[in-house]
């Protein structure tokens, strides 16, 4: 798609234009960046008679990415789309969009530049730093590659634990993220509940998993710690895209990070071992960090949601990108129905559980 230029003043145009008062030139394409024109002045980031050069760069499933280039800098705006795949009837509100401002704002005053800072808000969007795709890699993309570094793992493992430690049993963050509905529509229902549907030899133990997730109200969740929302820069990780942000279980975080690991796992077998030395750093780290029950506690939670999360990425509603044939999905739902029918209560046991699976007879 080509950039769009637009000027403070030449926005008074384009509204004429579509309007009617004034006629179209007959190859103008049609694209109209009146609204992030308005959003981005009135966030004080674009003044009148500035000149923005925007440029889309994403458009995942529930929203639209932007880099904008103004006279003082390039910035990132995210704009919230208002219908979302892979939910039930395929609609989230717009307002999560400002759900995940206010965590990567709180995020960002916690673990400092393991977050991108943001520049301001307007309804159904923000902007925030823009991070140089130059000089940060995702890290699925490092993984599937083989570039498989625990001491990355491990860093991760630290930030999450910080986020979640600091905002524990924290009443005004509880009542900043009372996002149950959307948690219920993105995660939980996606997830969970369509794979009880997909599976009915586990259903019933995939419903009791969800319920218990809902029900647990301890910190601070991001809500989607998946390899493809970090990009590792010359800081460290970077996390990104809190859209599913809730007051809830920490565990849910964990698991969801552990189940990508144990996928990869089956996806890249020959570097099985790397990927679960990975899976140990990042656990050992976040553990020094649990201090708002006893670590054990939140470890339990983690390994029996982990083998429902690694179904869910083969049999839910929201497919892995990395799974394309039928016999890799089949591959990661059979070890993960026999975690759940004979489930284990400790991420360790898990984690050999996994490793003996995929070890060949």
């Amino acid at each position: 798609m080509e950039n769009l230029y637009l000027t403070f003043n030449e926005m008074h145009i384009q509204r004429n234009l579509e309007s009617g008062l004034m006629t179209r030139p007959a190859n103008d394409s049609g694209e109209s960046p009146t609204g992030m024109i308005d959003a981005l002045a009135k966030m004080s980031l674009l003044a009148q008679g500035d000149r923005a050069r925007i440029t889309p760069v994403g458009n995942g499933g529930s929203s639209q990415i932007y880099r904008v280039e103004l006279g003082w800098g390039t910035i990132c705006v995210k704009r919230a789309l208002p219908r979302i795949r892979f939910t039930g009837d395929g609609t989230l509100p717009s307002v999560r969009s400002s759900v995940e401002y206010e965590w990567l704002k709180l995020a960002r005053a916690i673990v400092g530049d393991a977050v991108p800072d943001v520049l301001g808000e307007q309804p159904g969007l923000f902007a925030m730093e823009y991070l140089d795709p130059d000089r940060h890699t995702s890290w699925a993309s490092l993984l599937e590659k083989g570039d498989i570094n625990p001491s990355t793992a491990a860093e991760i493992g630290r930030m999450l634990g910080r986020i979640h430690a600091a905002t524990a049993n924290n009443f005004a963050v509880a009542q900043r993220f009372a996002t149950d509905r959307i948690f219920y529509a993105a995660r939980v229902e996606p997830l969970l509940l369509a794979t009880a549907e997909a599976q009915p030899l586990v259903a019933a133990r995939l419903r009791q998993l969800a319920m218990n997730t809902e029900r647990s109200k301890l910190a601070l969740v991001h809500g989607d710690v998946s390899p493809n929302n970090f990009l590792i820069g010359p800081k460290g990780p970077v996390l990104l895209d809190a859209e599913c942000a809730w007051y809830g279980d920490p565990a849910f975080d964990v698991a969801l990070c552990l189940s990508h690991l144990l996928v990869a796992c089956v996806l890249h077998p020959q570097w099985r071992d790397y990927y679960l030395t990975c899976y140990t750093a990042f656990c050992a780290a976040y553990t020094q960090r649990v201090t708002w029950e006893m670590p054990e506690q939140t470890d339990e939670r983690a390994a029996l949601l982990l083998p429902a999360l690694v179904l869910a990425h083969a049999c839910g509603r929201v497919p892995l990108d990395s799974m394309p044939r039928d016999g890799d999905s089949e591959r990661v739902a059979g070890p993960a129905r026999r975690l759940l029918l004979d489930p284990v209560v400790r991420l360790g046991a898990v984690r050999e559980a996994w490793r003996h699976a995929l070890s060949p007879a």
